[in-house]
């Protein structure tokens, strides 16, 4: 307390540029992901795809309930449709959750970076990880697009656990939070099962063998390449929580070990 009787202001909290700096960040992330995925699509298929003619183009499927009275029936060229349906919703209640859980992770960790208090190794095994996390919700927008579900428990094993593993992984961001053998194996663990059962998947057929397309070789290494960080990363923190520990060890039987005195030596 001052000589006002008022709290003062606690030095460790974040500045305000600091705030709004991960503010920015955490915004940026969810604006420019979907138009990489857009480029790197239209990368792909960009010799395949097909010409649309704006002007005589009809959609016949779209029930143009959101237009209103202002268009029924048949509906010409849009750039996006989309019917007024259980499955709509289910699309936009996953987008926009979706949205903000990356928008306060990186938040999150910007600010925890600004601050001095993030733990690196957590923030490589976060980045790695977007990439499967935003496949996941890609594969469920489709599957409630195309009322496509055969796949969909396959997938939602990967989502689950994958999403067990980030929650520890961002917990663990924070320097101040220990990394324990406990949460280490649990990140660990998930990584394996994900090698083992993406190995089994798709890995050796479309990577080791060479008999995938090109977008599915780099969406296999997309997956293989970060659980086998999330295998390394954490073993490689507890092997330096070991090497700490056992020096802090050996500094405190240093310091209190006692040299004999005279007394002690007379006989």
């Amino acid at each position: 307390m001052d000589k006002y009787e008022l709290p003062k202001e606690d030095h460790k909290s974040p500045r305000r540029w600091k705030i709004g700096l991960a503010i920015l960040c955490g915004c940026l992330a969810p604006v420019l992901f979907p138009p990489v995925h857009m480029g790197i699509l239209y990368y792909f298929w960009e010799d395949f795809h097909r010409s649309v003619d704006k002007h005589f183009c009809t959609c016949s499927c779209w029930d143009t309930v959101f237009k209103g009275t202002y268009e029924s029936g048949v509906a010409a060229y849009k750039h996006l449709y989309f019917n007024a349906t259980s499955n709509t919703l289910k699309i936009w209640v996953l987008t926009v959750v979706s949205m903000i859980a990356l928008y306060e992770c990186v938040r999150y960790l910007t600010l925890l970076a600004l601050q001095g208090q993030l733990r690196y190794s957590m923030l490589i095994l976060f980045l790695s990880s977007v990439f499967a996390h935003y496949y996941s919700w890609w594969a469920y927008v489709n599957y409630w697009n195309d009322d496509y579900y055969s796949q969909w428990y396959h997938q939602l094993f990967f989502t689950a656990t994958e999403l067990f593993s980030t929650i520890f992984v961002i917990h663990l961001a924070h320097v101040e939070n220990l990394v324990t053998a406990r949460k280490a194996l649990c990140i660990i663990g998930i990584a394996l099962i994900h090698v083992l059962a993406g190995g089994w998947d798709q890995f050796i057929e479309n990577v080791v063998r060479g008999e995938g397309y090109s977008h599915q070789v780099l969406r296999d290494l997309g997956f293989m390449i970060p659980d086998m960080l999330h295998v390394c990363l954490p073993l490689g923190e507890l092997r330096r929580n070991h090497v700490k520990n056992l020096h802090s060890e050996q500094k405190r039987q240093f310091i209190n070990f006692e040299v004999p005195g005279e007394k002690d030596l007379i006989v």
